[in-house]
């Protein structure tokens, strides 16, 4: 067990969780893994690389450490990442982004295709396994209830994507507050696309970048040596992806308009900007 001044953005896929992760990196007082996702509490992925390689993930000295991995609300698919997270340091403190849940849902799709993750087409995605997961990442009370089986509530802060993207520096206040930490104020960072880049590369290149070897080497490599390479490997075509019929965004509102309205009870907050 840690003791460490540790907080991770546990969530929502694509609900801006890398423009957080950069402006976060700013912070004098707080030390971001090198890896955006580290994954290192997904049993399945980086947790066999043990609690050194994850050390390793952090700069020494800061105030606080911090992490951004949305894998960790897909409890369909990974199991067990809370109890290893409280484990780990259970005063860890958990930021989640929620996004409209359709517009989140329809982003994983396209993500997906990018990523070649999925080949599904629209008409044919709610009752495929890629659809049914992508609409459980959408369900967010469902997936922050996981977590508070085993963190009281105060320490899980619930932020709107939408706020982050209109008011960043209001947004940047409340995580700085919520961490106890000095404020921030930010500055423009960069727009980044990673799936595009690396859906740009060929699939052999996106196997070895996503790879566990990867994963090992990666505390010998700079961020911006990382950064440069993905750069000149992303030279391929991207992907073509299909239109998104209106009868899709219909069924999936369906499908989450329930956990929805139990995700702003949870919540407190109004969400009135959703569509469902």
């Amino acid at each position: 067990m840690s003791d460490r001044n540790h907080f991770i953005v546990i969530g929502s896929m694509k609900s801006g969780t890398t423009s957080l992760y950069q402006h976060m990196l700013a912070h004098p007082d707080v030390a971001m893994s090198r890896m955006k996702e580290t994954d290192y509490f997904v049993e399945g992925a980086n947790w066999p690389l043990g609690q050194d390689w994850y050390e390793k993930q952090f700069a020494s000295g800061a105030q606080i450490t911090g992490e951004v991995s949305p894998n960790y609300t897909k409890h369909d698919i990974f199991h067990g990442v809370p109890e290893r997270i409280a484990a780990f340091a259970p005063q860890t403190k958990l930021i989640f982004l929620a996004r409209d849940p359709v517009d989140r849902c329809i982003s994983h799709y396209r993500h997906s295709l990018l990523m070649g993750h999925a080949d599904v087409q629209p008409a044919d995605l709610m009752e495929s396994r890629n659809g049914k997961h992508m609409l459980e990442t959408s369900r967010y009370a469902a997936q922050c209830e996981t977590f508070l089986k085993v963190f009281p509530r105060d320490q899980l802060l619930i932020l709107d994507f939408a706020e982050l993207r209109d008011s960043p520096q209001e947004t940047v206040n409340k995580v700085t507050a919520f961490l106890d930490i000095a404020p921030l104020t930010i500055g423009e960072i960069a727009t980044q696309n990673d799936a595009q880049s690396i859906a740009s590369m060929p699939t052999g290149l996106q196997r070895l970048w996503r790879s566990r070897f990867m994963r090992r080497i990666d505390p010998l490599i700079s961020r911006g040596m990382r950064d440069k390479a993905r750069a000149l490997l992303s030279r391929g075509k991207p992907k073509t992806l299909p239109d998104i019929p209106e009868s899709l965004r219909a069924e999936a509102a369906i499908a989450l308009k329930d956990d929805a309205n139990a995700f702003r009870t949870l919540s407190n907050l109004p969400f009135s900007d959703w569509s469902v």
